[in-house]
């Protein structure tokens, strides 16, 4: 009788695997620190993006390597993933939020930020008890945007990265900056 063995995972898909967990924990629970598998957003990008996607990225080596995985380059309003290692505001301004119809056409803005040290935020809305509090490094100017473009079931999905600290608040999320 022959034995079947089944293929062990190589280094890049354990890696996307527990990033991948990591992102799916932290968009089910918004606001809750996870960690993933390694620093900065090349490991979520690499994660979640795929030749299907269309792409905008700020940082010329972090597009360089997203290119590599077959993804379009895409201006950030046509963006399905933003990736974003500078100023996030030009992201949350022109990131296309989908519509009441088509609500799944919203883009994820992926931010390199710390995830403490901005305003104090207070959280709200599915996979929260009751309230959680955040204060991730990203100016109010940020926030008050962010609720302009809000009208759920449209809206904007947040990933911020800090090292290998990850958050959520995916659009579902209402915050409100105290």
């Amino acid at each position: 009788m022959e034995m079947i063995v089944p293929p062990r995972p190589d280094a890049g898909e354990t890696r996307d695997n527990q990033t991948f967990e990591a992102l799916m924990w932290a968009m089910s629970r918004p606001g809750k620190v996870y960690e993933i598998a390694e620093p900065g957003l090349l490991s979520v990008a690499m994660t979640l993006v795929d030749i299907e996607m269309q792409v905008y990225c700020d940082d010329s080596a972090l597009a360089e390597a997203i290119s590599r995985t077959g993804a379009c380059k895409a201006a950030a309003d046509e963006a399905g993933y933003l990736f974003v290692a500078g100023d996030p505001m030009p992201a949350i301004r022109t990131a296309d939020p989908g519509t009441a119809l088509y609500p799944d056409n919203g883009a994820t803005i992926v931010i390199a930020a710390s995830i403490s040290g901005g305003p104090r935020l207070q959280l709200t809305g599915p996979g929260i008890m009751t309230t959680i509090e955040a204060s991730p490094d990203l100016p109010l100017a940020f926030w008050v945007e962010r609720a302009r473009r809000s009208a759920y079931p449209a809206g904007l999905d947040l990933i911020i990265v800090e090292e290998r600290r990850v958050i959520a608040l995916p659009r579902s999320t209402q915050v409100e900056v105290l």
